[in-house]
């Protein structure tokens, strides 16, 4: 291993993760810079590790948080005791943009896109969202790219980039945008 390699550890408190610690840290500073959230929705739950810190974030700041998934590979246990609502549905069913609508309808909010399909989460939800949301899309790079992929929402004002500087720090691969 090369001084410059970064291990990579494979779980956080007992969950499966399938991205760098390193997220976490970028979470906490988008928390801390926009304290006005009033939930917290990811797309594409996965094994649950990123579901768990969104869940302590919600018990921190009293909001809701929820994970959405067509198959279950996390431990549901733990999601429930942080208060994390885990919705196993098409990340596209009626009853998921409902949610997001109610949600939007209480105030800005982070939705986190990391389902099968990143470009289209993104184009189909960030117009609903109000201003000042947070939209992020993780995978950058690999699945998702800022100029195929959120160039066109960006060019009509609906989203600006949001700390691009932080977008692949420690390989995170999270682009980050605020909703106009």
């Amino acid at each position: 291993m090369s001084c410059s390699a970064v291990p990579w550890h494979t779980s956080f408190i007992g969950q499966n993760q399938q991205h760098t610690f390193w997220l976490y840290a970028i979470v906490d500073r988008v928390m801390k810079q926009v304290p006005d959230l009033r939930t917290i929705i990811e797309l594409g739950t996965g094994a649950g590790a990123l579901s768990c810190v969104f869940g302590l974030w919600g018990i921190e700041r009293g909001i809701p948080v929820h994970t959405v998934d067509k198959v279950m590979r996390h431990k549901p246990r733990l999601l429930a005791h942080l208060g994390v609502v885990y919705h196993e549905q098409d990340i596209f069913a009626p009853e998921i943009k409902g949610l997001i609508e109610d949600a939007a309808a209480a105030g800005p909010l982070w939705l986190f896109c990391d389902g099968g399909n990143k470009k289209l989460e993104l184009q189909t939800y960030a117009p609903l969202l109000p201003s000042g949301s947070i939209v992020s899309a993780h995978d950058l790079g690999v699945e998702f790219h800022h100029a195929r992929d959120a160039a066109a929402l960006c060019e009509a004002g609906i989203l600006v980039p949001f700390h691009p500087e932080w977008w692949m720090e420690g390989n995170v691969q999270l682009a980050l945008y605020r909703r106009v």
